[in-house]
């Protein structure tokens, strides 16, 4: 990713590629099974610091469907990385689901 920042993209498209990057990490866990901590660690690292990047740059409602669907899709996910990812997902969507 720090690469992509080089080139000078916007930040829209930057956190679009961070959201791919944990939504294909997702379909890697669902597709392979459990894997170790530093690929967890690296997917929740990349969540908050999308989401980090959208709340700075006015994004978060644009990317709202895509950053829920990813807190949902670790539901079935063990080792308390759905608890981590709601965690974040409702630090940063809360005034967003109190407008719901």
């Amino acid at each position: 990713m720090s690469d992509f920042k080089k080139l000078g993209v916007s930040d829209d498209n930057l956190a679009d590629l961070m959201l791919f990057y944990v939504e294909t990490g997702l379909e890697f866990i669902n597709d392979f099974g459990d894997i170790n901590e530093s690929f967890y660690s690296s997917l929740e690292r990349t969540y908050v610091q999308a989401l980090t990047l959208m709340s700075k740059n006015g994004l978060l409602e644009k990317f709202a469907n895509r950053a829920e669907k990813v807190m949902t899709d670790t539901s079935d996910i063990g080792w308390g990385f759905h608890d981590y990812i709601a965690q974040v997902y409702i630090d940063f969507y809360a005034d967003y689901l109190d407008d719901i």
